[in-house]
């Protein structure tokens, strides 16, 4: 009598069990978030870019005593527009370094 419901009930916990899950969904979503990230990164990059050209068009119409300045300040723009591309990466890198 038991050997008859052992089926039954693996049939139907079997049919209520959660679906299988879906590889190319998760890949999809994995993409989509990949591209939104490089999304950020570019328009962050190209911001630093742009204040970078700014400055230096800047520099070169005062003359050629600001340059230094403006070099440091261009430098320093690079630095910071680097850094809030990649901020989420670096932190995980040097969190592998630091024992």
């Amino acid at each position: 009598m038991t050997e008859d419901k052992d089926p039954r009930i693996a049939d139907l916990l079997r049919a209520d069990a959660p679906p299988a899950r879906d590889p190319m969904f998760r890949i999809k979503v994995l993409e989509r978030r990949e591209h939104q990230q490089f999304q950020q990164r570019s328009f962050t990059m190209l911001a630093g870019v742009l204040v970078i050209i700014l400055v230096s068009m800047i520099s070169i119409s005062f003359g050629r005593g600001s340059i230094k300045s403006a070099g440091l300040l261009a430098v320093g723009t690079a630095l910071t527009s680097s850094y809030l591309a990649f901020r989420g990466r670096l932190l995980r890198i040097l969190k592998r370094f630091s024992l």
